[in-house]
């Protein structure tokens, strides 16, 4: 789940979709809900679907969007090993798929890109466009300015302090990548695994291409065993959205939440306590 803010007047939040019957991660669509005050949101529903895709046929998984001269990116992973990326006018869509192929496929590159090469997040510093993905093997890459072309190698980024973390604690490097920036900081946000105790943990650094310190949690651990989020400033404050299986009590079916976050005098993360 992905959020972007427009024009600090609207903010718009791209979600995965999971199906009302389940039973695994089997979805087929993607989706965009927008609101201008955090109270009334408007569900423009399904803006791409897996059978808008000649190259994919399953795992519709979590998407990133980003607004560049004058048309929206919607960067998408599918099948675990590819992702794409479709072009609108509109952040609501319709998106189309320009290129008819992969921006990223890891056939016959696992060791460059990664056993699994998934939840891309796009950030634009100084004109220059990033793309971070990757489950357990981390991975950033430049992108040119179409937003439609990878610009140099792949690389791996480093977070410094989690060499002996275990899966689902400390600084781990799990999935679910998100990266912003606040003042002269770059905050990099993911989850530290799958897990009761894993949860969004985040580091921080002075440029894009890292390396990053490792800090600690965003918040506490959420009742579903997946993590992922993101972190968006709007009308001045600043949120975290993520989500929860408490309404369904179905890790396979879960709800978008968002709290309110702050950050201490030095720049640091608040740790956001959830409520009953």
């Amino acid at each position: 789940m992905e959020s972007l803010n427009l024009g600090n007047n609207r903010l718009y939040v791209y979600t995965s979709h999971d199906e009302d019957s389940a039973t695994y991660f089997n979805m087929l669509d993607w989706h965009v809900f927008s609101t201008d005050n955090l109270v009334n949101w408007i569900d423009h529903g399904a803006i791409f679907s897996l059978d808008k895709i000649k190259w994919a046929d399953k795992w519709a998984w979590a998407p990133d969007c980003i607004s560049r001269n004058g048309k929206y990116y919607f960067y998408y992973p599918v099948e675990r090993t590819k992702i794409g990326v479709a072009v609108s006018e509109s952040p609501t869509g319709p998106f189309v798929d320009e290129i008819g192929k992969p921006l990223i496929d890891n056939a016959n590159q696992i060791e460059l890109i990664g056993k699994e090469p998934i939840d891309p997040v796009i950030l634009i510093d100084n004109n220059q466009a990033y793309m971070y993905f990757g489950c357990r093997d981390l991975r950033i890459v430049k992108l040119k300015e179409n937003m439609m072309e990878v610009d140099g190698e792949i690389m791996e980024l480093e977070i410094k302090g989690i060499e002996n973390d275990k899966e689902n604690f400390g600084g781990f490097y799990g999935e679910g990548p998100w990266i912003f920036k606040r003042q002269d900081l770059f905050y990099f946000m993911y989850s530290n695994g799958w897990g009761e105790t894993s949860t969004l943990v985040y580091a921080i650094g002075k440029d894009p291409l890292g390396p990053f310190e490792f800090v600690g949690e965003v918040m506490e651990p959420v009742d579903s065993w997946t993590s992922h989020g993101s972190i968006v400033e709007f009308k001045g404050k600043w949120y975290v959205f993520y989500h929860n299986m408490s309404l369904s009590n179905n890790n396979y079916r879960r709800s978008i939440c968002f709290d309110e976050i702050k950050f201490d005098q030095d720049g640091m993360i608040k740790k956001l306590k959830i409520q009953d």
